[in-house]
Order: structure tokens, then sequence, then C-alpha cells
């Protein structure tokens, strides 16, 4: 079906900008980017830039949860990153999450961007430094996001600091995201937890004074890693409780 051409007639019904037909459209995008041998032939159509430019403009949560499910479809297939990366893919889901937080959208929706974002800035370091820059909706998202949005948050969070420790540890930390790490290596999916854990202990240490409260928070950090390590050992609910009040006081 791909190769008769069907994808060229699908992209030119998006032109159409009806919102009925804009959703059938990419629903049949998606149903066909699910399949492996079309991805290629969809990723080399323009159906990657179509999609991306469309992300801001379309008018429902379904056909915009379509629209990123079609790419992220796309994405397990390594040559298409380097047109998604091209597409301002990663500018237009920050924008996205960064409306998340000021308007809350779908959670499913938060999501999947999310995840969309973690796969391309696993497969692309350009696209990683572009998500850099969006430290703060990270962070955030960390914080108040759902369980599997803080997963794929702190896993770009990890690939961020990772890449340059020197040069984002301290704008990571300036968006105050201990207190939701902390918080997220408790509760946490496990991936989660170890993830949030490993993005801890990059972020800690080289505190060669400073002021008083910075070197407290310093040392509840310590604390608060001691404790968590502790209760991973013993299962102990009063101990998690510890914790949980260790990790208030640092919010404050």
């Amino acid at each position: 079906m791909v190769k008769s051409g069907v994808v060229d007639v699908l992209l030119h019904l998006l032109q159409w900008q009806e919102e009925s037909l804009t959703e059938l459209t990419i629903a049949a995008l998606l149903i066909l980017s699910s399949c492996g041998p079309n991805k290629p032939l969809i990723a080399s159509s323009g159906a990657i830039q179509i999609l991306v430019d469309s992300i801001p403009i379309l008018t429902t949560t379904q056909s915009k949860l379509d629209t990123l499910t079609t790419l992220h479809n796309l994405s397990t297939w390594n040559q298409a990153i380097p047109h998604l990366v091209s597409s301002g893919l990663v500018p237009t889901l920050l924008q996205l999450l960064t409306q998340h937080s000021s308007y809350p959208i779908q959670p499913e929706l938060a999501d999947k961007a999310m995840a969309l974002l973690e796969a391309v800035a696993i497969s692309s370091e350009r696209a990683l430094a572009q998500a850099a820059g969006g430290i703060r909706v990270l962070v955030e998202m960390v914080e108040e996001g759902s369980p599997q949005g803080k997963e794929h948050a702190v896993g770009v969070l990890v690939l961020i600091c990772q890449s340059s420790r020197e040069k984002y540890r301290g704008l990571i930390l300036m968006e105050g995201a201990m207190p939701g790490l902390l918080q997220l290596s408790i509760d946490g999916s496990w991936r989660a937890r170890g993830l949030a854990q490993e993005l801890l202990m990059m972020l800690r240490g080289d505190c060669d004074g400073g002021s008083r409260g910075k070197q407290w928070k310093q040392e509840m950090v310590e604390r608060v890693m001691q404790e968590i390590d502790a209760a991973e050992g013993s299962g102990g609910s009063s101990t998690l409780r510890l914790v949980e009040e260790m990790i208030a006081k640092l919010s404050t």
C-alpha cells in the first residue's frame, strides 16, 4: 500500500486542515508507521516535517497523540533520527511541554512527548544538546509529571549531565532539582529510582565551602542518600518517612 503512493495522498489530505479529515489521515499514518517495512518509505516522503509542523496547530488531543505516536514509531528506524532532529522536533516537544507546565495538557500527551524526547535524545548528540535547553521543564516534569513522565524526564536529565557534567550540573541544581529527584529515588518506578540515584550522584559533591545554607543542604542531601540506602536494605517504612521529612526540609 505504501509503495503505491498512499503516503503522498495522505500528506496531501493533511494540507486541507479540516479537523475530522486531519484526525483520520493522521490515524492512517499511525497504522502504516507501525509496520517496519513502511518506516523508511514514510520517513523519506517528507512526512516527518509535515507532522512536526502540525503539532502546534492540531486542535484535538487525539490527533496530537496519534502524531507523536507516529513519530515515535518512525524513531525506532535509526536512519529516521536525522530527519526527526532536522525537522525541529525537539524544540517543538519542549514548547509543548512548556505549555503543559503553564496550562496543563492531558497527562498521556505529556507522557508521549517525554517518551519521544528521550528516544531521540538517546540517539542524537544534536538532539541532546537541544534538549539541554529545556532543563527547567524537565525538572518540572520530574516534580509534577505522571510516573511515566517522571521516568522519561529524569532519563533525559541523566543523558544531559553525562554529556557534560561540568556544564550542566549547576544549571540542573539552579532549577531546584534535588527534592524531586530525592523523592523519585524513593517512590519512582524501578528504572526511575535508578536514574534518579545516578543523577543525584552526579549532582552531589564539589561543595568547597560557600554559604552556610548551601553547606547545610549539601549535608542534608548526603544524609538523605544514606537513609535511602538504608531503606532499600531494610525496607522499613519508618525510614522512608524520615527521608520524606528530610526532603520536605530541602524544599523550603
